[in-house]
């Protein structure tokens, strides 16, 4: 799969028919709005009757602003036809909320709100969305009707018997394909899992039909790749570098499958979700920073660092929010294959983490739960703790101290600790049912941190109001 289709010729091509529809969106949202309101068609109204000429300068000037938001936004990333409709639609949304942002500055400044119909306002900025999609939508069904799937983003198909894999990969290399598909057939689940090691080693993202891992397929992983149902074989060995920090590239399921299918090798090491808020902590703390880089696998726990490596050509990017991580994981464990120890929190949280997941995910494997003192731990305390984790059996250890004590705890328990250890913070509460979450609306674009805020502004003001400042001042600084 070539990770720039967006920048080839006909990739740019599309950018700027987009960019025209956009505009047409905007022009049909706004006269009706103004239709709708003043039933210019029935009545035949006088346009400069209502307007006084102000709708002829609010429109002109909403054309201009699309055209900026345009290119500071939506032509950075990928476009209407790489992207699926929800993600269009996502992408549309956020598009005009910085619209909407810079037209309502506009207008309160020039003083025309005072003049303007609020309805008008109001009808414009939602018809130019639902127009936005429509057009969109027509204008994409059209491309792939009648030019197909970009060559761009097409995959190169495996079919098994596999045969020579020195000569597999270098016909994708020659093919100028990063991505393969791996067709399974009557081939055993061992063989295909072998392939997929060696493309994995050879750092070739790969997709498999439905059921060849032996792994139960859930909603969030499916992928139309080549008219197949496919779900992607493991996590790259690529990272995104962000700040010195080096981020995995994954959508959740693909994350959750990854540690499940390379468990035994990631025991005794650690997994960490880093979020706006921690990496802005790494970045100022070098300490912290090798600590998070030394994780086996780093995920993206907010919507800014996935966003960023999106932008940055990366197929496949999707925030891994530690909580999310910890769904995933819990419901494709119920058959019991995978043990669980939950390490952190405190004795309430932990009560009612145990009761949610009893009823919510029944057949988990749960190997005990442990709230150790507030304080700093003797070495004695320390070692027993050690000891009950290890003596437990479990598979995975789910620690949940808060950031960055819980990377420091599991990067000073590394290869001490046999299981994997993922350090999830506030997943605990939220599981437990002690803290809730946003909206799945507000987590899609990338608001949750708006949410808590609002919910306990005192505690977390520091945490998203300068850390976010200052991560946007990173950015700027480059």
């Amino acid at each position: 799969m070539n990770r720039d289709f967006s920048k080839t010729r006909r990739g740019r091509s599309v950018h700027r028919m987009t960019l025209l529809i956009d505009e047409l969106s905007i022009m049909a949202a706004f006269v009706s709005a103004f239709i709708i309101r003043y039933q210019a068609i029935v009545n035949y109204v006088n346009w400069f009757e209502y307007s006084y000429g102000i709708y002829v300068s609010m429109i002109v000037t909403a054309l201009l602003f699309q055209i900026i938001v345009f290119f500071a936004y939506d032509y950075r990333g990928p476009n209407v036809v790489a992207m699926d409709p929800v993600d269009n639609l996502i992408r549309l949304v956020k598009s005009r909320i910085i619209l909407t942002i810079l037209f309502i500055l506009y207008l309160f400044t020039t003083q025309k709100s005072v003049l303007a119909s609020r309805i008008v306002v109001g009808l414009f900025l939602l018809l130019s969305v639902v127009y936005g999609y429509i057009f969109r939508m027509l204008y994409r069904r059209r491309y792939l009707k009648k030019w197909g799937v970009p060559e761009a983003m097409k995959s190169y198909r495996i079919t098994f018997p596999v045969g020579d894999m020195d000569l597999i990969a270098r016909e994708i290399r020659e093919g100028n394909y990063d991505c393969a598909l791996l067709i399974k057939g009557d081939t055993p689940a061992d063989e295909i899992k072998r392939v997929t090691r060696e493309l994995e080693r050879r750092d070739i993202r790969t997709f498999t039909t439905l059921h060849s891992l032996g792994y139960e397929v859930r909603s969030g992983i499916v992928t139309d790749v080549e008219f197949y149902a496919t779900i992607p074989a493991y996590v790259r060995t690529e990272r995104f570098d962000l700040f010195g920090l080096k981020y995995c590239i994954a959508r959740t399921e693909e994350a959750v499958m990854h540690v499940c299918d390379h468990l035994e090798e990631l025991k005794g090491k650690y997994v960490c979700f880093s979020n706006v808020h921690t990496t802005v902590m790494a970045k100022d703390d070098p300490s912290y920073k090798d600590i998070l880089n030394g994780a086996a696998l780093l995920f993206p726990d907010g919507t800014p660092i996935a966003r960023l490596e999106s932008l940055r050509g990366n197929p496949g990017a999707e925030r891994v929010a530690g909580p999310d991580f910890m769904e995933n994981m819990f419901r494709d464990t119920m058959d019991g294959k995978i043990s669980h120890y939950f390490y952190g929190s405190s004795e309430k949280t932990l009560e009612k983490l145990k009761e949610n997941l009893s009823k919510k995910y029944p057949g988990m494997d749960i190997r005990g739960f442990y709230s150790p003192p507030f304080r700093e731990l003797s070495k004695e305390e320390d070692e027993a703790d050690i000891k009950r984790i290890n003596d437990s059996g479990a598979d995975i250890v789910w620690i949940g101290l808060g950031a960055p004590k819980q990377e420091k705890w599991m990067k000073a328990h590394r290869d001490r600790v046999n299981a994997v250890m993922m350090g999830v913070g506030a997943g605990f509460d939220f599981h437990a049912g002690t803290i809730q979450r946003a909206p799945i609306w507000l987590q899609k674009i990338g608001l949750e941190w708006l949410y808590r805020l609002i919910k306990d502004p005192v505690r977390l003001y520091k945490r998203y109001i300068v850390t976010n400042l200052k991560f946007i001042w990173y950015l700027i600084r480059g």
